[in-house]
């Protein structure tokens, strides 16, 4: 009875959506794949017949996602997120690098992307440590320890694979609806707009273009509110990012 109450509660409408998009990803892959006419469907050694094998795969792993009682994975979310960071930490050493990238285990034939398990892991715990009704956002503590959260795992992430590293700033989101500060939201776009203008732009144009804001926010503010030493440690700490992100970018990663 408690299953059948679970399955029919789901949205089956935003289900079928899903399907079907994930029906005609795995069209596109396959016309993208095929080399020549006369193959068929169903070969499993080509790199859509994969991709079929995981597709039927997941159906029934969501479906038993979605049976099992909600409170199982509240009361283990913790250990989800301890799996997630070892997982993560072992790319270090027993990764496999595929195109540049040491972001995968390898399986057999097959490989496995922790960071994927490391997103829904990180928003489980995330969502654990706001459940607690003593949470108070405000507190600069709570702060650091929900921001901790998130930050860690992205770290990890980040030398291996920085793309999926930035999906982790999307949960600061809702941070921000259960109280944090707004200035958070606020640094979260800077980095993320710095992020972007490091891949295209010339550093020294990038810190150039920060100077000049940072004096005419300066010279904007009223005499009385003027701090010399907080907008020369803004300028330097943004600079200061610029440059080594766009170091580490370019000679490490």
């Amino acid at each position: 009875m408690k299953s059948y109450s679970t399955i029919a509660n789901i949205d089956w409408i935003t289900v079928l959506l899903y399907m079907a998009l994930v029906a005609m990803g795995w069209v596109n892959i396959f016309s993208a794949s095929v080399p020549v006419e006369g193959v068929t469907e169903f070969d499993f050694s080509s790199e859509y017949g994969r991709q079929l094998i995981f597709i039927s795969l997941s159906i029934f792993v969501i479906f038993f996602l979605l049976v099992l009682d909600a409170k199982i994975y509240e009361k283990y979310s913790g250990l989800f997120y301890i799996i997630a960071l070892l997982l993560l930490a072992g790319l270090f050493v027993f990764g496999k690098t595929v195109k540049g990238q040491t972001n995968w285990y390898g399986i057999g034939s097959f490989s496995l992307q922790p960071s994927e398990f490391a997103k829904v892991a990180t928003a489980l715990a995330l969502a654990k440590f706001l459940d607690d009704p003593n949470i108070d956002l405000k507190d600069f503590s709570t702060q650091i320890k929900a921001l901790s959260v998130i930050g860690i795992p992205m770290l990890l992430i980040l030398p291996n694979d920085p793309g999926s590293a930035l999906v982790f700033m999307f949960l600061i989101f809702a941070l921000y609806r259960e109280g944090l500060p707004s200035v958070y939201l606020f640094i979260g776009a800077l980095v993320l707009v710095l992020f972007v203008l490091a891949l295209v732009v010339d550093v020294w144009i990038i810190i150039l273009s920060i100077f000049l804001i940072t004096a005419f926010l300066y010279f904007r503010t009223r005499r009385v509110h003027r701090n010399i030493i907080a907008s020369l440690v803004v300028f330097a700490g943004i600079s200061l990012f610029v440059f080594s992100y766009h170091y580490i970018f370019a000679n490490v990663l």
